[in-house]
């Protein structure tokens, strides 16, 4: 499985503390031994988005989401915020 860091993405992530910054790290982690190794993390909070084919949100420790779309082999990282934010992206995109 492959990780894709779309633009949108990386520009959020710049300018989180570096608590939010090792909390986005660990669920990244978590995700990519989850479809690599097949290790599934209790913690580990993957959410399909109702109307959108591909689109999953990731809930993180401080209460804000990571949005991904999965295909076949590639999972791109495109979003990072509170529900409201994502939302928000979510109809811009």
């Amino acid at each position: 499985m492959k990780l894709l860091f779309k633009p949108s993405f990386e520009r959020i992530y710049k300018k989180l503390p570096a608590s939010e910054k090792a909390a986005v790290n660990k669920r990244v982690e978590e995700l990519f031994d989850y479809y690599n190794k097949d290790v599934l993390f209790a913690g580990l909070r993957v959410r399909k988005i109702s109307g959108k084919d591909n689109y999953f949100e990731i809930d993180t420790e401080s209460n804000r989401r990571i949005l991904i779309r999965k295909n076949m082999k590639l999972i791109e990282f495109i979003a990072y915020g509170n529900h409201d934010e994502i939302r928000r992206f979510l109809r811009s995109y």
